[in-house]
């Protein structure tokens, strides 16, 4: 619990995936892949610790036996906070909604919703994010009978760097041609509002779930767009771009040779994102490749990130918040 942990990724094989995650990841599957869930605590796709000491303990085990150690010393148990993924969208992603804490405890899906937020790393592609202004409940239940979902949300293009925050309730559509990190909250409950009238791997069109969406988008958030973030010096090292403060995470973005954090009692969630060089606790160093994931554990304490000599970082730093 001294040094970072990486995590073995899990890949989803989805039909809307595509293979652009094969230039930094040798061991990809065959077929179209949607997702790599870098660090994920669920089911569904859990993470194992890839190399060191810790080799082949899963991250359930860890946040369960060693919980303070591993999240916080304010961590109050279950299961770990927050999932990271690698998502690239070569066709569209159904259009979508995910319920909050409150209202997955009250449908009965599980005891958390899903806030979640995406950077972009790549130009190209189109994104939809929150309803148009003017839609309401009802204009949207008739688009849904005509089949124009998707003229009732705020479309916008794809650009490296831009950021979006999505609360819970807020609906959306990743469109094709996007790559980006997902940091989000430990759930998977999707209600499909539409899916483009396609059919998955398996020849099936893709269960809808159109009462639980309606029930669950909040009709009255304001129109949502890319997070305006200015760049500021960092007073530990390089630039930042404070992206993400809510009641689930923080998340910002860091440029350069030399930065360093954590020492709070919380871990940190360290993305490199370009460039490469070490990321080093007091115990020791691992090495930083672009498009990979680290969890420096709450026990490491602080740590600092270093490029190499011809090198620049471009980091993606999160961390859960325990308590408010």
């Amino acid at each position: 619990m001294d040094l970072p942990l990486r995590f073995r990724p899990t890949y989803m094989p989805i039909v809307w995936g595509g293979r652009r995650m094969a230039q930094w990841r040798a061991d990809l599957p065959a077929g179209p892949i949607g997702e790599s869930w870098d660090l994920a605590d669920h089911q569904r796709g859990m993470s194992v610790v890839a190399d060191g000491p810790l080799a082949g303990v899963s991250l359930r085990e860890l946040t369960a036996t060693r919980g303070g150690e591993l999240v916080g010393g304010d961590f109050a148990g279950g299961d770990f906070p927050l999932m990271v993924k690698l998502i690239d969208a070569n066709d569209r992603l159904s259009i979508q909604v995910h319920p909050d804490d409150a209202l997955a405890r009250q449908l009965g899906v599980g005891p958390r919703g899903k806030t979640e937020c995406w950077l972009l790393v790549a130009n190209g592609g189109e994104l939809y994010v929150g309803l148009a202004p003017g839609v309401d409940r009802a204009g949207f239940e008739r688009a849904i009978a005509e089949g124009r979902v998707a003229s009732q949300l705020n479309r916008f293009d794809a650009r490296d760097g831009d950021f979006y925050f999505l609360g819970a309730r807020t609906v959306h559509a990743l469109g094709r041609g996007c790559l980006l990190y997902e940091v989000q909250q430990t759930c998977d409950v999707t209600f499909r509002v539409d899916d483009w009238g396609r059919v998955g791997l398996d020849g099936k069109p893709r269960e809808l779930h159109v009462a639980q969406s309606l029930a669950t988008i909040d009709f009255t958030a304001p129109s949502a767009g890319p997070v305006a973030a200015r760049e500021a010096v960092h007073p530990a090292g390089g630039s930042v771009r404070r992206l993400a403060s809510c009641d689930h995470f923080t998340v910002e973005e860091r440029h350069c040779r030399h930065t360093s954090g954590g020492g709070d009692g919380t871990c940190a969630i360290v993305i490199a994102l370009a460039g490469a060089g070490r990321l080093g606790t007091a115990a020791g160093a691992v090495r930083l490749e672009p498009m990979t994931t680290w969890l420096v554990p709450a026990a490491a304490g602080a740590w600092s990130a270093t490029a190499d000599d011809l090198s620049a970082l471009r980091l993606l730093v999160a961390q859960p918040v325990l308590s408010r």
